[in-house]
């Protein structure tokens, strides 16, 4: 999928070494879509980026990685790899990206600055990332696992040829094993203490939708 055009012109920190960033992505249907970038031990690390302004890229210091948690979230990594020289790690197995990345990544594979990947059964060519910051909060990179409509109750994706439901539902459960605070998503509102309630919520949401 092609890069956005619109750009953001302001970070925001979430916690002083989490920043987010979103945008009105023209080729959703004026959807918003969301990026994130962790200050880590081994440097900055940038996940699903999205454009930005130059002096909001500024901000961010130096880029050691970045991410893509799904194949669609190509958007601004091939141009960052270009300008700022890191590489791109992508879920393995993925295909049919408009550059070659860096690293296919899986849970095996280390990954800069103590993140982890998690495989995605809900999803074709994804996986969902975790990182443990030395303050001890949890943060899951959801990717696409979890959305919602403006100012509704997150909730899964409900496009059946995306995105496969039982296997959604085992990927939400598995996290919900894990201890993690932060929510942060792709098309969603991030929240700081709410990750646990994001995936029940989504949990409930779809047993009501059957």
């Amino acid at each position: 999928m092609s890069e956005p055009t619109t750009k953001a012109d302001a970070i925001t920190r979430l916690l002083p070494w989490l920043a987010h960033w979103t945008i009105v992505d023209e080729r959703l249907g004026e959807s918003r879509s969301d990026a994130y970038a962790v200050a880590t031990p081994d440097g900055t690390v940038g996940i699903d980026v999205l454009p930005l302004t130059r002096a909001a890229r500024a901000e961010l210091g130096d880029v050691c990685a970045l991410f893509l948690t799904h194949r669609n979230h190509q958007r601004s990594a091939w141009r960052f790899r270009r300008e700022l020289g890191a590489p791109v790690y992508a879920p393995a197995g993925t295909q049919g990206l408009d550059e070659e990345p860096d690293v296919l990544m899986d849970e095996a594979t280390p990954l800069p600055g103590g993140l982890h990947a998690i495989r995605a059964r809900g999803f074709r060519d994804a996986c969902y990332l975790t990182f443990a910051h030395e303050d001890g909060t949890g943060v899951l990179f959801a990717g696409d696992l979890i959305c919602h409509d403006p100012d509704g109750p997150y909730r899964f994706p409900v496009q059946p040829d995306y995105f496969d439901l039982t296997g959604g539902q085992a990927d939400a459960r598995r996290l919900l094993e894990l201890p993690l605070d932060a929510l942060c998503a792709a098309h969603a509102s991030p929240t700081l203490d709410g990750c646990r309630a994001a995936l029940e919520e989504a949990l409930q949401d779809a047993e009501l939708r059957r």
